[in-house]
């Protein structure tokens, strides 16, 4: 078993093309650019992998486009768990357009899970032997999950020592944070969605409400990403930051959160602080931006943005 186990209850295929203009009630004719196995945990897995480290996927995928994932992995050499479902994995599609340089990401619904599906999985979740050292709960909950699931397991994770970071959004949110978890990293949405009620533009109002959900135990480390303004954080041992990275040209946002986490992860398992791994997560955020796909395999650039955050907060 690895040291650092992922979990990606809703994988997908990402598609990637590009196209002169979207055109309003008219073909856009496109080009395939890429295909890659995608998901939160998927993608962390990836990254963290690609940086050397061993690393495990749990996944649950189904159907023509799950089979099509899993060839993908087996073909990276990802070392993965698959939940064999009876619904179709989906497909999301990135398109870029050339002529504007925005680029649109469209994101489906995706599979939905019976019971003995999603048990499956929790129970081998919950029986990891030996236990991994970090535990990261990635993404949205499928349908048919059922809202408490990552909360199940972060609450047996707690109690195992089992340091978990949480990266999920909406009705999956609430109950691992009642558990209480090692790190959570929420977006601004995610972090009004936890109960937040202030301005999302008042940065000390936000750090405050931090430090209380930190103190109430709901995580010992918590991170709220601001887009292109950085990133907040609060520590059960008193820090509280906010960094920002420098401008960049924006390619592709698809994965940025995934390989802020990613970085994060990997600083951590080298006994970085989670204040020296949360600067390399605002960093590989603006790194990952400036690179096509959905995973991050410029570490360089990641390095030199994270000395030019350094020098620039120092």
């Amino acid at each position: 078993m690895s040291s650092i186990v992922t979990v990606c209850m809703k994988p997908a295929i990402d598609l990637f093309c590009e196209t002169e203009r979207l055109i309003d009630d008219g073909k856009s004719r496109c080009q395939i650019l890429h295909r890659a196995p995608g998901g939160g945990g998927i993608n962390v897995a990836r990254n963290l992998h690609g940086m050397g480290l061993s690393v495990l996927a749990v996944l649950a995928a189904g159907g023509a486009y799950g089979t099509q994932l899993q060839k993908m992995l087996t073909a990276d050499k990802i070392p993965f768990r698959c939940f064999d479902i009876e619904d179709d994995t989906c497909q999301n599609i990135g398109i870029s357009e050339t002529s504007t340089g925005k680029m649109y990401h469209l994101v489906f619904p995706g599979q939905q899970l019976k019971e003995s599906e999603w048990q499956s999985g929790l129970n081998f979740i919950n029986t990891l032997e030996p236990k991994p050292e970090y535990l990261v709960l990635s993404g949205r909950l499928p349908q048919g999950v059922p809202d408490d699931f990552y909360g199940r397991i972060a609450a047996d994770a707690k109690e195992k020592g089992i340091r978990v970071i949480l990266d999920t959004s909406g009705r999956a949110l609430t109950a691992p944070l009642k558990a209480g978890v090692y790190l959570a990293k929420l977006n601004r949405a995610e972090f009004a969605d936890s109960g937040y009620r202030g301005s999302l533009d008042d940065y000390p109002g936000m750090l405050a409400a931090m430090a209380e959900m930190v103190a109430k135990g709901k995580a010992e480390a918590l991170i709220v990403t601001l887009d292109a303004n950085g990133a907040l954080l609060t520590t059960r041992d008193g820090n509280s930051l906010h960094l920002r990275p420098p401008p960049v040209n924006v390619v592709s946002h698809v994965g940025a959160g995934d390989s802020f986490v990613s970085l994060l992860v990997y600083q951590l398992y080298h006994g970085k602080s989670v204040v020296e791994a949360y600067q390399y997560g605002v960093a590989a955020a603006a790194a990952k931006v400036q690179i096509p796909g959905n995973s991050l395999n410029d570490l360089n650039l990641v390095e030199s943005i994270y000395q030019q955050i350094a020098r620039s907060n120092g």
